[in-house]
Order: structure tokens, then sequence, then C-alpha cells
């Protein structure tokens, strides 16, 4: 497991640990108690709920760009 996760297991749940959890959060990826602990910050922590939302907004962009939109250095 990546260092974000390995942290979210033993240490206080700090903002900074939990950042780098989001990817795996967004795709179900974290084992359920994790999980569970995760969403618990979130509804207490409106600076960690906005920082997902702009993962998720930044993920919901980079999904709409189609291929032949990209110059064809980054295809």
């Amino acid at each position: 497991p990546h260092s974000a996760f390995r942290l979210a297991m033993t240490a206080p749940k700090r903002c900074s640990d939990l950042v780098g959890l989001l990817a795996d959060y967004v795709e179900r990826q974290l084992p359920s108690a994790i999980h569970q602990d995760l969403e618990q910050h979130l509804a207490e922590c409106p600076r960690c709920v906005a920082q997902l939302k702009t993962y998720e907004s930044t993920l919901s962009l980079l999904h709409s760009i189609r291929d032949e939109d990209l110059p064809k250095e980054l295809r």
C-alpha cells in the first residue's frame, strides 16, 4: 500500500494524511474501515470536502476530453 494508506491506518486522522487517499476513495478501492473513517472525516471537514470536489471535478473534466481534441504529443 502507498504511504498515505499506511498513515491513515496508523496515524491520527489529519487532513494532510487523508488527501492522499482521495483517489482510492473515489474509485472505491479503500478497505471498508478506511472508507468509513474517511467518510466520517469528510462529514466534519469542509476543507477536505472542497479538496474532494476539486478532485472529482478534475476527473470529470479529464474524462470529457476526446483523444482527437488533444495535441498529437499528448495522445
